[in-house]
């Protein structure tokens, strides 16, 4: 039976090899080096360490030398290191209209979003004939990117959507 654990990593160690043939070492003394199952038993035993059978389908198989939980901890660690990190996208809408400690509350929740490392999209919303005066009425959006600019940076400029101004925050580099 091999061991498992939660990271579905399932290798044959030790005596769980049932092989008789050649096998391919992967230790920091022998690199690569063909050698018999019985021989590569005896070198894991002299250096008090686990054979472990990382490819049965190759030939000849290829056997690690190495502690097993150590092992296992190597492959945990980077697997999660090279984990691709999802940042989801909040949506904070302003209307022309709003007041300034609406917009400072607005302000604080989107400082919220981006120190938990999420992108924010900043919408400002026109209707009617706000339209007519989209250049005066996009000041409310850049109070807003000026109030937040201690924690966040427009990824490009405020840009016009129809009948909404939108611009994308991202955490600023420190």
């Amino acid at each position: 039976m091999s061991k498992k654990n939660e990271k579905n990593f399932d290798f044959m160690i030790n005596d769980e090899i049932e092989y008789v043939g050649d096998v391919r070492l992967i230790d920091a003394e022998s690199n690569g080096k063909v050698v018999s199952i019985n021989e590569a038993r005896k070198l894991a035993a002299e250096r008090m360490c686990d054979l472990i059978c990382i490819n049965p389908m190759t030939k000849p198989m290829l056997m690690r030398i190495d502690n097993y939980e150590k092992y296992i901890y190597s492959l945990k660690k980077n697997a999660k290191k090279n984990k691709p990190t999802v940042s989801k996208v909040k949506e904070i809408q302003l209307k022309v209209n709003i007041s300034d400690h609406d917009i400072e509350i607005k302000v604080n929740h989107a400082k919220k979003f981006i120190e938990e490392g999420d992108k924010v999209k900043v919408v400002l919303m026109m209707k009617g004939r706000e339209l007519s005066r989209r250049e005066e009425n996009k000041k409310t959006i850049y109070k807003f990117l000026d109030m937040i600019s201690d924690v966040a940076v427009p990824e490009s400029l405020p840009k016009d959507e129809n009948t909404k101004t939108i611009a994308i925050l991202k955490k600023r580099k420190s």
